[in-house]
């Protein structure tokens, strides 16, 4: 990371942007299922309840969208339609097609196991306590940011160059320009996150920004400049606090026990590489 006045650079892999994390406001009231445990039939295939709300947790649609269902069951007929000429084809006996279908049989059994494994146990009301306590960001002092965000290629991106056209302004005036003249794409778009959107160490030095202040977070592919243009005050009641802690030391918890799990396989398994360029490096390598 790389501060600059009150800049926040991160290298990461996804935007800062993206979803809420296990520590997000209380969950809103999950929509009701039908009345009939059969949602459609596809040819004498029956598609259930149960395989749409699959689906839609596969696609990360949330029951509370009213086109999440109508899209979670045209992806099952999709699927099933494709699955179906494939097999007329012949194509589920290729050897590709086969090491697929194991890969994907295999995938599951995996997320199924490391789920059931890394399950927590309930936090006791003292540890909710401390969580509260130790996380002001997240209660009591809690934040909701609004960015305005622009986006470019990380290829395009300068920060000696760039930085100071838009670190000691109140907008991207400047430093769009300078995109302008220099032919380089980007968008400007707005985003409201809550500090609970944010990792822990970029959320502890969110608490020490205010309006103006810029994050940059840097992937392989695109650079996001997000100015915060406002900040507004919004600490959790005394009877959401509870939930929201106890959800997030549930996921903290369910998070290292999975990591702990992996490891105590992998430990106990005999593995031998042949193909050095695969292989850990040898200061990784299980002694």
């Amino acid at each position: 990371m790389v501060f600059v006045r009150k800049l926040l650079l991160i290298m990461a892999c996804a935007s800062a942007c993206g979803g809420v994390s296990a520590a997000a406001a209380p969950e809103r009231a999950k929509t009701q299922s039908g009345k009939t445990q059969v949602v459609a039939k596809l040819d004498s295939r029956e598609i259930t309840i149960i395989d749409l709300r699959s689906e839609m947790a596969r696609l990360g649609l949330s029951p509370n969208d009213e086109t999440a269902e109508p899209a979670a069951l045209q992806a099952i007929i999709t699927r099933a339609v494709l699955a179906d000429a494939a097999r007329e084809a012949g194509l589920h006996r290729e050897p590709e097609a086969l090491r697929q279908m194991a890969r994907a049989q295999e995938q599951a059994l995996a997320d199924i196991y490391l789920a059931n494994a890394s399950q927590p146990p309930e936090p006791t009301r003292e540890e909710i306590d401390d969580f509260i306590a130790g996380n002001p960001e997240l209660f009591r002092k809690r934040r909701i940011y609004t960015f305005s965000v622009l986006t470019l290629s990380s290829d395009a991106f300068s920060e000696a160059q760039m930085t100071p056209l838009f670190d000691e302004s109140r907008d991207f005036s400047a430093l769009k320009q300078v995109l302008k003249d220099q032919d380089v794409e980007f968008k400007v778009t707005p985003a409201v996150q809550p500090a609970e959107a944010f990792p822990e160490a970029i959320r502890k030095q969110l608490a020490a920004y205010s309006q103006n202040d810029n994050v940059v977070v840097r992937s392989a592919e695109t650079t996001q400049i997000m100015k915060i243009t406002a900040v507004n005050n919004a600490p959790l009641s005394a009877v959401d606090a509870p939930t929201v802690a106890r959800r997030a030391l549930m996921a903290q918890a369910a998070q290292s026990r999975a990591a702990s799990v992996v490891e105590r396989l992998k430990a106990g398994a005999k593995t031998t590489f042949y193909r050095k360029s695969a292989a850990p490096k040898p200061e990784q390598n299980p002694e």
